[in-house]
């Protein structure tokens, strides 16, 4: 499996996005999920204007998800007091990823790029234009979310998340408890 896990990175030195701009901003739990709400909500009032007439309007939302809640691989690990996440740049547009940390919850995302520019070549309807992904990750432990860092490694996103520090208040109180 770790040899594997090495040919991979090796391999993907070639797709290199290094220097790319990442913005990663503290955003609430709360506010993550309150922005994704409202980005498929958009997204499926415009689906059923598109179709015009009938009452399908868990079908547009279910439609407005499929479109907007990618399901991109991630790959998560305790690393030295902290939590690392990787995931595959390739779906995105350069420049277009965002990542919103809370506590227990981090969101990425970004222009998606569309199945034809993948470097798969698979085929596919292209994204339009205006549309974003979205890669909801609920947290293991809690992270302290103005700590984040982020990078392009070969063609991958990684990120470095580390763990909340309890202060010694919080730990006598448990112990008491």
């Amino acid at each position: 499996m770790q040899g594997w896990y090495i040919m991979k990175l090796t391999g993907a030195v070639r797709h290199s996005r290094a220097g790319e701009k990442l913005n990663i901003s503290v955003v609430a739990a709360e506010e993550q999920a309150r922005r994704v709400h409202a980005a498929i909500a958009r997204r499926a009032f415009e689906i059923f204007e598109k179709r015009g007439t009938g009452a399908l309007e868990e079908e547009d939302w279910r439609q407005a998800e499929a479109a907007l809640l990618k399901p991109v691989c991630i790959g998560r690990m305790v690393v030295d007091g902290g939590l690392w996440v990787s995931v595959d740049a390739s779906h995105f547009h350069e420049g277009t990823i965002n990542i919103w940390v809370a506590p227990r919850r981090m969101t990425i995302c970004g222009k998606p790029k569309s199945r034809l520019q993948s470097a798969e070549g698979m085929r596919g309807t292209p994204a339009r234009e205006e549309e974003i992904m979205f890669r909801e990750v609920e947290l293991p432990v809690e992270i302290d979310p103005s700590n984040a860092t982020a990078c392009i490694n070969g063609k991958f996103l990684e990120i470095r998340l580390k763990n909340a520090q309890e202060s010694p208040g919080q730990f006598i109180h448990q112990a008491a408890a």
